[in-house]
């Protein structure tokens, strides 16, 4: 009977420590302190970042988003493998990608997407947080469609504290390559921030669709 007791009580111990090795990706870049005095940093805090969550078009139609909304114009998302996309899975970009990718849609001179986050107080009240907004953007061949993702930061009035944008990226930057390319820019958090307004924006320049690309976007806060 000890001996089984014993047994049992080593099973579980196993069990339990294999349990606790399984942390969050975003738990185990940051430290415990930085994580419980802002509970909004150290993780990406866009919603479907990468158009990943639905399924993207395969045919030049809208479907609807998930998280981005409003959408206007044909903002959408599309397919790697879709026969006819502007860019495939082998495309210049980021090495990993999904299956889908944001796109200006069809038929359409300006399309965006908006995402609203809301930010805890506890951390960024003291103004010492920074943030990183970054992500892959791109175009079509050699059209002057282009995309960009400005990103608003708020009080919780609505009022505009500090403001910040990446891209667009230019047909002359891509060399006419159908391409993502990886824009970034970091900043400071201002005190009193409560809002994040994110807006994806995609112009049309040349043909009948609107061929502003976008992937894997990311925002992360850090003290």
């Amino acid at each position: 009977m000890i001996a089984s007791r014993i047994g049992r009580s080593l099973l579980i111990a196993a069990a339990t420590a294999t349990v606790a090795t399984v942390v969050p990706i975003a738990a185990a870049n940051a430290s415990p302190d930085s994580a419980s005095a802002c509970p909004s940093c150290g993780h990406n805090l866009i919603l479907n970042p990468g158009a990943e969550a639905g399924k993207g078009t395969a045919s030049d139609s809208k479907v609807k988003v998930p998280d981005w909304k409003p959408q206007t114009g044909g903002f959408t998302a599309a397919q790697y493998a879709w026969s006819d996309s502007d860019v495939t899975a082998k495309s210049p970009g980021p090495k990993h990608r999904g299956k889908n990718y944001f796109y200006g849609g069809p038929d359409a001179a300006k399309s965006t997407g908006t995402q609203v986050i809301k930010i805890a107080a506890g951390g960024v009240s003291g103004g010492k947080v920074k943030y990183t907004l970054s992500g892959w953007i791109g175009g079509y061949d050699s059209q002057g469609d282009y995309c960009k993702l400005e990103m608003t930061l708020e009080n919780a009035k609505g009022k505009a504290l500090a403001s910040a944008q990446i891209g667009p990226v230019t047909e002359a930057q891509r060399k006419g390559v159908s391409e993502f390319l990886f824009r970034t820019t970091a900043g400071k958090v201002p005190a009193g921030t409560r809002l994040v307004v994110l807006k994806l924006v995609m112009v049309r320049e040349d043909g009948s669709d609107n061929d502003g690309l976008a992937d894997n976007l990311s925002l992360i806060f850090k003290q």
